[in-house]
Order: C-alpha cells, then sequence, then structure tokens
C-alpha cells in the first residue's frame, strides 16, 4: 500500500509539473503560427560603426528559411542561416539555426502578445526564467523591431531592426 502511494504521489507530481511547462506563457487567444508572419521579408539592423547586419526570412512551407550576414566595408564578417516553423505540440515557434564557425542552436520562441515575443534556447523551455540566455523583442511597427538580449536576466545587447525596402 505504501508503493502505490509513493507512486500515485510521484505520478501526480510529474502530471502537475508537465501541465505547468505546457501551460507556461500560453495565451489561446495569439495565434503563434500567424503571429510569426510578421518576420517575413528582409531586415537591417546597424550593429556596430560600419557593420551592418542583413536578416532574410524567406517563407519556406509553413514557415521561414532565415539567413543572417553582418557586413563591414563591404566584407561579410559573420553569416548564419536558420529554419523556422511553428510546432502546435508545444504551441510556440521553433527555431534551429548555425553559424559559420560554430555550433548549431535550437530555440523556442513564442508570443506573448500581439507584438511582443520571448525566446530561449529549447534546453531551458522548462524553466525560461532561469534561462542563462533570452531574449525578448517587440514590434515597434511593422516595419521597425527592437530585440533585447539577456544573459544571467540582465540585458547585455539591444537591436533595433528595420524592415529593408
Amino acid at each position: 500500500m505504501k508503493i502505490s502511494g509513493k507512486i500515485m504521489v510521484m505520478l501526480t507530481s510529474l502530471l502537475t509539473l508537465s501541465a505547468i511547462a505546457a501551460s507556461q506563457d500560453k495565451n489561446p487567444s495569439l495565434n503563434q503560427a500567424e503571429l510569426l508572419k510578421k518576420f517575413e521579408g528582409s531586415w537591417i539592423c546597424e550593429i556596430g560603426k560600419d557593420t551592418i547586419a542583413q536578416w532574410d526570412m524567406i517563407p519556406y512551407g509553413k514557415g521561414f528559411d532565415a539567413r543572417l550576414k553582418y557586413v563591414t566595408e563591404g566584407r561579410i564578417v559573420k553569416e548564419g542561416k536558420g529554419l523556422y516553423g511553428y510546432d502546435k505540440t508545444l504551441d510556440k515557434i521553433v527555431e534551429a539555426g548555425i553559424t559559420k564557425g560554430q555550433d548549431i542552436g535550437a530555440y523556442v520562441m513564442w508570443f506573448i502578445s500581439e507584438n511582443k515575443w520571448v525566446l530561449v534556447p529549447y534546453n531551458d523551455l522548462d524553466d525560461p526564467g532561469n534561462s542563462f540566455f533570452k531574449m525578448e523583442g517587440e514590434f515597434k511597427s511593422p516595419d521597425i523591431l527592437v530585440e533585447i538580449n539577456f544573459s544571467d536576466n540582465k540585458p547585455v545587447k539591444t537591436k533595433t531592426w528595420s524592415r529593408a525596402r
């Protein structure tokens, strides 16, 4: 009888934790797949003196093929690729991205309002508040978006992207 009681407590705890993780920051009124489409197009950002970043979000199936490059004085100094898509099981957007010379990264992003989103490494989805890296973003308008990168819950970099015409 004691064993089955312990099993029952463990199962109840596990189911409760799973439900909490699954419902985290979920807002059923937000259509994550539809909101992802806001990123479509080409975006540019001044990264530093004489360095411009270009980020292209090209529709591919129900998601995006992303291409990123940093250009300094006409030379590409950093570039990467990614795939973005909506995962209906998580009700979140998943990204797999790789930058030349670096390991691949997997991230999860979700909108917390019509214009604001959060992105964390996939491995930190169960506890995004304690993620070493986190990005918060906001569409200030259809043509301007701002990203803030956090490390240990402290802002370390802000980027303002403008839609290229």
